[in-house]
């Protein structure tokens, strides 16, 4: 294994250093900066150097920007008893917001303390909870079901119920996205304890490929979220192939590449055979091969090696500089030694490179303290991005790749520079990064640092936390540390300073700190300057409570139909939805599962926090950390606009990169002696030899060549796999050293997935408190010969959800058959299937093998009731017996093989379905149709006739056709608007001038104040902007009413007559501002009454007696 050695270059300075002012007791409000709707939230409040009397304090939300109704409201009294801070909950209602998400929303957080009112306008979230998508299995067929469970929890984990008093609903809408984006929509479903099972049938004549599972809360669709699961045609596999390259890169340098191959049947046992491999590179997203790289090696004992040598890659490319950035692949196909069955394999990604490392800085803060120590993250990485372990940092990185160093800082600017020492490296090829710190901002050169001992910590464990203060005066001051995940604040505490410089504390890692956390700790000087600090640290990825799934009685293995005694053992009361998938379906696709990971991947996606810790300054500590922070003395956080940030990714978890496909073959594109080679392996329906079929090869000699050898190859290879067997000439002859054939029971029955159930543990005996329960259920094993995989998920009302880690069970028989059926077949067409003998008693034996008779199915069964063969197998071996048949009709028939051994009570029967389809291929035709009534219908109603473009000539006779209809909306073209949130900032100013201008001006910061209100866009002008703009439009009220006549109407000038226009203007406008500001009904009134009295004539007409002086104003309210 490589080791990384890493040197730390800083450049470091010294800083002057400012005295302080006597300072006041700090009266602080802080909470979330993006509060979340129809979820509690904590709001932090204290006071520091406060020892008197108590504290009342008041928590309000109001509506943003009105400000004229309560949200939400709480109280608490601060004492010193809680050392004059406290965590107060609210819940902010779902009902008053838009459902547009994309209206950005605000409201305004209040602390009224006794002798002010702290105040923040808080961009809100709704982002009110995830929801967790399991599907039974990664992989379906057509007109198979999906099962699909939810499991909905708020921020804080717990099951989402419904809540009248919040106005928060418990229902959630389901959708299913098909590979063409077509969305099928299903009923709104109620969660029960935050759960539920629902499931998708898909039809005969379905799109192939990756379909969604969406769903999103009722009350809250701005946020949606999904999962994945796979359409294909496919058979499971009865091994499975592993790639494990010594090396995740090719180093440019490097010579050669061994790959591990590694085959092994899913009931446990090794398998032999062959493998051919051949490797190539990925190019613009194309794959290219390495013709020379084509190799054939054994696989014994369930394991081989293949190597790529670098003359392989130069007879291709000549400068391998030219492959630096791309990446190698492998293709394996690995076949019995009986030539039963065929696996393929792939892996990707392994990167060409120059430096086998990447150096990054992601974990680093952007700022550090002069004159104080400054935690440097160095996070080594290989090609693949997974953690390079083990290298030498000073120190040596850990499992994660992650080294946490410390240096010394002085000078105004840092430069770090981290660059591997490999000395197997030659010096220009060494990986190396820089980055530069700048330092935190402070007037009073006053500095705190949180320094933590370990970059990752594991639940239950302590972690010891080290606040290093610089001070500039001999003023003691009260720390306090408030702790943030998952976007809430779930902790807070108070240190009581006495002279100390070095402050260590304990912190016990809890549940509510998972999957992360933030630590913030602050003071505040005697110049009323906030001197903050932050750090981010990771928690070991596992679940707030437990989950075990575990046999009651476990053997090495089980039989078919056996009972099976699961035992399940978690938190108190939680509901467990348990499922058995066949280890098969993720041979064919591992991806789209539920792992606890992924459960906490998607949390940290919706994490606050901006950087990985620290600041350029006091509030910017806070903002970065995502909190607000607003107090009486100090400045506070600038306005959140954003609902994310540019947060570092969470590093990526070291895991095995493996791309199983059984359709391999079908999806090459290029036409190069691989593709050849690999057709040569494939078995076909006709019986034509290999030296006739390569006459069809139409792609060059050396195509045809590398297509005959590979053919050839496997046709000795399933020659030498069969021995001649003992065909009876009269099927009806029996024979008493066997078992008779009517004895033998037949398995039936082979779900790829079971068991799909929800319990509910126990809760704990008594009163006595527990930590888990357990719960066993009994199941009868399904007749697959394989490994199951059993998983569990729990959902408790305290340790919110947890993926158990898989429980494998082995489900196998000491002799058994394995029938080998493919996906379909075509009717008349003639077929080899295979019926695999397994026998792994110690003993070779002599196996009597029935072909039972099926209707509409040709056979050498056929008329006679079965077929009867005697074959030898060897001990701890398998061995093939090929059935030629032909489906005379479509439909589904039922392929029934049995087999007994001579002089032994071993036994085996199996039945499987044959499907059936007709002649041809199947057609695709899709037609859009513009659906308009308006425009192109009848009395509003539109009809049209929808033919295939099909020629009648060409459909097979007597075959199913399918008509599907999907209807989604038109999409608009898009407008971009006129009028925006910017344009808007320019019309807020001060009215002036007479009656007429006073009113012009006085309707521009009016008409701004509407539309943004009702926009909900302050934050492109900034906030403050509105109390600017409603203060305005008070001053061009008062002005107005110097020209206002004794009579209401309103003149240009006090001496001249009154304007009807002006008039009718002056109430427009002033009961539009009604609706901002105090105006006086009479104000209003009394102008309309003089229209209707003075101005209207009896033909409806209105006189004019002071016509408008500015008329510029007259063709602006027209356009307006």
């Amino acid at each position: 294994m490589r080791k990384t050695l890493l040197w730390l270059l800083a450049s470091l300075a010294i800083v002057s250093l400012t005295s302080l002012a006597d300072g006041a007791p700090l009266e602080v409000m802080s909470a979330p900066n993006l509060l979340r709707v129809g979820t509690a939230e904590n709001v932090f409040v204290e006071c520091q150097d406060c020892t008197d009397a108590d504290k009342r304090v008041e928590i309000h939300v109001m509506n943003h920007p009105t400000k004229n109704r309560r949200l939400a409201t709480a109280s608490v009294t601060l004492t010193t008893t809680n050392k004059f801070q406290e965590l107060v909950q609210i819940m902010i209602p779902t009902g008053d917001f838009s459902k547009d998400p994309s209206n950005k929303q605000y409201v305004y957080l209040q602390a009224q303390f006794p002798d002010r009112l702290l105040e923040k306008v808080v961009m809100v979230s709704f982002q009110s909870g995830y929801i967790f998508i399991q599907t039974d299995k990664t992989l379906y067929t057509p007109s198979s079901r999906v099962n699909f469970r939810m499991f909905a929890v708020t921020p804080r984990m717990e099951p989402v119920e419904r809540d009248d008093d919040n106005q928060k609903d418990a229902s959630i809408d389901i959708e299913i996205v098909t590979p063409e984006g077509i969305i099928l929509q299903l009923d709104p479903v109620s969660l029960k304890s935050g759960i539920h099972s629902g499931d998708y049938q898909l039809a005969e004549i379905v799109s192939i490929g990756l379909w969604k599972v969406v769903t999103k809360f009722h009350s809250n669709p701005q946020q949606s979220f999904s999962a994945e699961f796979e359409v294909k045609e496919y058979v499971l596999p009865s091994f499975e192939v592993k790639l494990n390259p010594t090396s995740p890169f090719f180093y440019v340098d490097d010579q050669e590449l061994t790959v591990n191959i590694k085959a092994m049947y899913l009931f446990g046992q090794e398998v032999n055979g062959m493998a051919y491999v051949v490797f190539g590179v990925m190019n613009d997203g194309q794959k290219k091969s390495f013709p020379s790289s084509l190799q054939r090696v054994p696989i014994e004992r369930g394991v081989g090696a293949v190597t790529l040598k670098r003359e392989h890659i130069t007879t291709t490319f000549e400068n391998i500089e030219e492959l630096v950035t791309k990446s190698i692949f492998v293709a394996v196909s690995v076949l019995t030694e009986n030539g039963g069955e065929m696996v393929e394999a792939e892996l990707r990604n392994i990167q060409i490179v120059t430096s086998p490392y990447t150096i990054h800085f992601k974990k680093t803060p952007k700022y550090f303290k002069p004159g104080m120590s400054f935690d440097v993250a160095v996070e080594v990485v290989n090609p693949d991005n997974t953690p390079a372990r083990d290298g030498t940092v000073n120190g040596f990185t850990a499992d994660n790749g992650m080294a946490r160093l410390t240096i010394n800082t002085r000078d105004p600017q840092l430069t770090i520079t981290a660059k591997t020492n490999d000395p197997r490296i030659s010096s220009t090829r060494q990986a190396s990064a820089t980055m530069k710190a700048l330092p935190y901002i402070t007037k009073s050169k006053n500095y705190i640092h949180i320094g933590v001992d370990s970059a990752e910590v594991e639940l239950g464990n302590n972690l010891k936390i080290n606040l290093i203060l610089n001070r500039r005066e001999s003023h003691d001051n009260d720390i306090t540390y408030l702790i943030m995940s998952r976007g809430q604040l779930v902790q807070k505490g108070r240190y009581e300073t006495r002279g100390q410089v070095l402050i260590s504390l304990i912190v016990p890692i809890t549940k509510d700190m998972l999957p992360s956390f933030r630590i913030i700790a602050y003071y505040h000087t005697n110049g009323n300057e906030v001197v903050s600090d932050s750090v981010w640290v990771d928690v070991k990825d596992s679940c707030m409570g437990s989950l075990k799934l575990e046999s009651s009685r476990p053997p090495r293995s089980y039989e078919p139909r056996r009972m099976f005694g699961l035992k399940v053992t978690g938190d108190p009361g939680a509901i467990v939805g348990l499922v058995a998938v066949d280890k098969g379906v993720y041979v064919l696709n591992n991806k789209h599962r539920l792992t606890q990971k992924k459960v906490w991947d998607i949390v940290e996606k919706y994490d606050t926090g901006c950087t990985p810790g620290g600041g350029k300054d006091g509030m910017s500590v806070f903002y970065d950390a995502g909190l607000l922070f607003e107090s009486n003395t100090a400045s506070g956080t600038p306005y959140r606009q954003e609902l994310k940030c540019p947060a570092p990714s969470r590093r990526k978890r070291e895991t095995t990169i493996m791309d199983v496909r059984t359709s391999l073959l079908s999806n090459y594109k290029e036409k190069l002696q691989r593709e050849c080679c690999l057709d040569g392996m494939r078995d076909t329906l006709l019986s034509y030899t290999c030296e006739r079929r390569v006459e069809y090869i139409a792609d060059g000699e050396a195509c045809a060549a590398a297509f005959l050898h590979c053919c050839k190859d496997m046709e000795n290879q399933r020659a030498d796999s069969k021995v001649e067997s003992l065909q009876l000439a009269r099927s009806e002859e029996d024979d008493n050293s066997y078992i008779d054939s009517n004895e033998i029971g037949c398995r039936t029955k082979f779900p790829e997935s079971w068991l799909w159930s929800n319990i509910t543990l126990p809760a704990c005996p008594g009163r006595n408190p527990c930590d888990t329960t357990s719960l066993t259920k009994d199941v009868p094993l399904q007749d697959s010969i394989t490994t199951w995989q059993f998983t569990g998920i729990s959902l408790s009302t305290t340790h919110g959800i947890c993926v158990g880690d898989p429980l494998e069970v082995i489900v196998r028989k000491e002799f058994f058959i394995d029938l080998r059926l493919p996906y379909s077949a075509v009717r008349g067409e003639q077929l080899e299937v295979k019926a695999i003998l397994h026998n792994y008693s110690p003993d070779p034996a002599t196996v009597r093998v029935d072909l039972i008779e099926e209707d509409n199915v040709c056979s050498s069964a056929s008329k006679r009731g079965k077929y009867r063969q005697e074959v030898q197998i060897g001990a701890q071996t398998t061995r093939s017996v090929p059935f030629i048949i032909i489906p005379m009709k479509e439909g589904e028939f039922h392929i029934l093989v049995k087999a007994a051994v001579k002089d032994s009570s071993l036994n085996d029967g199996i039945m499987k379905i044959l499907r059936v389809v007709p002649e041809g291929v199947l057609v695709k035709d899709p037609k859009i149709v513009i659906l308009d009534p308006t425009n192109k219908g009848v009395d509003g109603e539109q009809e049209e006739i929808i033919n295939s473009g099909i020629p009648k000539k060409d459909l097979v006779p007597n075959t199913p056709t399918s008509t599907q209809i999907s209807v989604t909306e038109q999409v608009s073209a898009l407008v971009e608007n006129a009028v925006s949130g910017n344009s808007m900032g320019s019309l807020i100013y001060q009215p002036s001038g007479c009656g007429e201008q006073n009113m012009y001006h006085m309707t521009l910061p009016l008409i701004a104040a509407t539309y943004l209100d009702k926009t909900n866009q302050w934050e492109t002008v900034g906030f403050q902007k509105r109390n600017e703009a409603l203060q305005h439009i008070k001053t061009g009220y008062n002005q107005e009413l110097t020209y206002r006549k004794t009579d209401g109407s309103f003149a240009a000038f006090p001496k001249r007559r009154s304007s009807s226009w002006l008039t009718a203007y002056v109430a427009k406008v002033f009961a539009m501002a009604n609706n901002l500001v105090a105006v006086q009904t009479p104000h209003i009134c009394e102008a309309i009454k003089f229209l209707i009295l003075n101005a209207q004539q009896p033909n409806g007409i209105f006189k004019e007696d002071g016509p408008v002086a500015h008329g510029e104003m007259i063709v602006r309210s027209l356009v307006s």
